[in-house]
This record gives C-alpha cells, sequence and structure tokens, in this order.
C-alpha cells in the first residue's frame, strides 16, 4: 500500500510538475560538491587548514545557491528580509571564493580541471551563483554573467605561461557553464507555464461555476419574481376588498392561492431540470475531474440504450462514486464498468488509495441506496487492502430488449 507521501510524489499536473522541478534542481545543485573537489584536493597539498575552509566554504555556497533557488520559486519578493541577507551572502560568497582561486590555485595548461583548478573554481562557484538566480533574471541577464564568468577566468588564464589556452579557456567556460544555466532557466520556465495553465485552469471552473450561478439566478428571478409581484398585487386588492367587506376578497385570495400552487409547480419543474442526472454526461465529467486531480481513469461499458430512469440512477451513483474518489482517497487509477445481462444492469467503481475503509458509510452513499432501493437496486462496498470497489446493481425494467448486454471498453487513461 502506498504511502500518502508517495502517493502525493507520484501524482501528475501542475503539483506532480512542481515537486519534480524541485527536487531536480536542488538534486543538481549539489554538484557542485563534487565538481570541486579536486580544486580542494589541489589546495590540500600545500595546506590542509586552507582546504578545510575552502571545503566548508565551498559547502557554505551550495546551501546559499539551494536556499537563494528556493525563495526564488517560492516568487518570494529579493526586499525581504531573508532573502535579502541570503542573496548578499551567496554574492559574497561567491566573490571571496573567485578571490581565493585567484590567490591559491595556479594556473594549469587545459582548459578545465583537473589541469586547470583556478579556471575550475571560477566557472563552477559562477555558474552555480547564476543558476541560483535563474528564477529572478531572464536569458540576457543569465548570458551576461556567464560572459562575466567567462572573462575572469580568461584574466586568470592570460597570467599564466600558458597564454595560448585563454582562448579556448573562455569558450569552454563560457558554454559549459551556459549549458548549465540555461538548462536552468529552461527548467523555470517551463514550472512557471504549467503554473499559468494551472491557475488558468481554476480560473475556467470558478468562472463556469458563476455562470451557471447566474443562469439558475436568471431562471428562478423569471419564475418566482413574476409569481410574487402578481401575488404581492392581488393580496392588496384582497386587503382593500376585504376592508370594504366586499366578497370579491374571497375570490382575490383563491386567485393568490391558485398562483402560489402553480408557481410552486414551476419553481419544482427548474429545480428537477437541475437536478436531472445523465449518465453520458456524469461518465464524461468523471473523467474529466478524475484526470484533473492526476488519476488515471478507464471507463468500460456502453451506456447507451439503457432506460432513462436506470441512466438517471446510475449517473446520481457516479457522481458519489467520484466524488468520495477525490475527496476520500489518494488514488492513481480509476475504473469505472458498466456491464448489462438478462437480469439487469452493474455499475461497479474500482479505485486505489482508499485511506480508510470506513469511507463506505457517508451520507451520500446511504442517499444513494435509498434512491436504487425504489427501483428495485442495491448498492454495496468492499475494501482490499488499498483498493475499494463500489457496485450498483439495477434490475432489468420489463420489456427492455437485450442488444446492449456485454461490455466493451470505451475509454482509456487520461
Amino acid at each position: 500500500m502506498r504511502s500518502p507521501w508517495s502517493s502525493r510524489l507520484l501524482r501528475g499536473g501542475a503539483h506532480g510538475v512542481e515537486i519534480y522541478t524541485r527536487v531536480s534542481l536542488y538534486a543538481i545543485a549539489f554538484i557542485e560538491l563534487m565538481l570541486l573537489l579536486v580544486p580542494a584536493a589541489v589546495l590540500a597539498e600545500t595546506s590542509e587548514g586552507l582546504a578545510l575552509a575552502f571545503g566548508l566554504a565551498v559547502l557554505v555556497h551550495v546551501a546559499l545557491c539551494v536556499t537563494v533557488l528556493r525563495d526564488g520559486l517560492d516568487r518570494r519578493p529579493a526586499s525581504a528580509r531573508g532573502v535579502r541577507a541570503a542573496l548578499v551572502a551567496l554574492g559574497a560568497l561567491s566573490v571571496g571564493l573567485i578571490v581565493l582561486a585567484f590567490v591559491a590555485f595556479p594556473s594549469g595548461d587545459q582548459a578545465l580541471f583537473p589541469e586547470n583548478p583556478r579556471a575550475t573554481t571560477v566557472v563552477v562557484v559562477g555558474a552555480f551563483a547564476l543558476g541560483a538566480l535563474a528564477p529572478r533574471l531572464d536569458i540576457r541577464a543569465l548570458t551576461v554573467g556567464m560572459l562575466g564568468v567567462a572573462a575572469l577566468a580568461v584574466v586568470g588564464q592570460l597570467t599564466s605561461d600558458e597564454p595560448g589556452v585563454a582562448a579556448v579557456l573562455g569558450l569552454v567556460t563560457f558554454l559549459v557553464g551556459f549549458g548549465y544555466v540555461a538548462s536552468v532557466r529552461l527548467s523555470i520556465w517551463i514550472l512557471e507555464v504549467v503554473r499559468e495553465l494551472d491557475a488558468s485552469r481554476d480560473t475556467a471552473a470558478r468562472l463556469a461555476v458563476a455562470e451557471e450561478r447566474l443562469r439558475i439566478s436568471r431562471d428562478m428571478h423569471d419564475v418566482v419574481g413574476r409569481a410574487l409581484s402578481t401575488v404581492a398585487v392581488k393580496s392588496e386588492l384582497a386587503a382593500e376588498l376585504a376592508r370594504r367587506d366586499d366578497a370579491g376578497a374571497v375570490r382575490e385570495m383563491l386567485d393568490v392561492r391558485t398562483l402560489a400552487q402553480d408557481s410552486l409547480r414551476e419553481v419544482r419543474g427548474v429545480v428537477a431540470g437541475y437536478r436531472a442526472a445523465d449518465l453520458a454526461t456524469e461518465l464524461t465529467g468523471a473523467r474529466s475531474v478524475l484526470t484533473a486531480a492526476g488519476i488515471r481513469t478507464r471507463i468500460i461499458g456502453d451506456a447507451s440504450g439503457l432506460d432513462p430512469r436506470t441512466q438517471e440512477a446510475l449517473a446520481w451513483v457516479v457522481r458519489e462514486a467520484v466524488t468520495n474518489v477525490v475527496r476520500h482517497a489518494d488514488a492513481q487509477e480509476c475504473r469505472l464498468e458498466i456491464a448489462t445481462d438478462a437480469t439487469g444492469t452493474l455499475l461497479r467503481v474500482v479505485n486505489d488509495g482508499a485511506k480508510r475503509p470506513d469511507h463506505a458509510s457517508g451520507a451520500g452513499l446511504r442517499g444513494l441506496t435509498e434512491r436504487l432501493a425504489e427501483l428495485g437496486g442495491t448498492v454495496t462496498t468492499s475494501c482490499d487492502g488499498d483498493t475499494f470497489v463500489l457496485e450498483a446493481r439495477l434490475p432489468r425494467p420489463p420489456g427492455e430488449d437485450d442488444r446492449h448486454t456485454g461490455r466493451a471498453d470505451t475509454g482509456a487513461r487520461r
């Protein structure tokens, strides 16, 4: 059985992309330690104490890179006290390590390590510092920064006895460093796009809800507003007639009663229209909701040709079952099966990631049991480990033919 944490890690959608990007970028930041092992070993040959201090400084530099990168991914403003302190510390430590590289390391006769610890330190420290700043800088600023790092490496090489290596060093330094910072910036750009798409989806859902509310309010206003206005007018007339002891008051009040009854029927008709459930629509909505929640979905079977009362009853089952999967399970996969035979229709909803088997006793499922019982049907639930199964059975209505008996796979994963 999966733990809730592993389920969240494996879940797709914007949340999964967010976790994958963060874990990847944080893990890559620690590669700086391995890349600077060779310069540290070179430094240890002359001074073990200085090599230890260099190693501790590199470790702090890695921690600052991760901290600054995290603040950028969290979109924390640079003006915040803790963020500003981390940015200043990262800049100061990066400059310090580069200065130490110029002072303590000799220039080598190759472009990068192990023969050139000075250039290695400059390019690694500079590239990883720029990578930590990638969430706050665009690609042009990162390019300029990497050109500056490459220029520093070239200047350091010009002081050696191998000036011919300087041009190659500058090119290699820029390509290696820019490749790293560009890949970090690209990962962050993808994450930003996914965030915007997720926010757009939420906005579209809220707009759809608002539009539906407006439509309901408009219909209710058309039905109830007109009736209440007429009731108010006739009630005032009846009251005035009653003051005059006019027998017409009774007639007006009878009209008010008739109008109220007619309006009540109209309101019930409007509400019934909104409450009516269609099985095909609910199956389509179930796929959309489950996919949006990062749950792989399969719909097996053919819902067409079923008796209208059967379709409506099973539509309510689909609606309640899918709601329970999203709310009460850390599901990775959900399967909805519809099968018909000579005895009736069976709907099975199977999902993994069930967190507690006792959620089957909820009011929603009790309501479904009562609704299906009116048609002679039953609702049963079972739980095997983290797999939850809901079965709804309805008897075959009299006169329905056998054309739709069997099952066919009509859907697949998201």
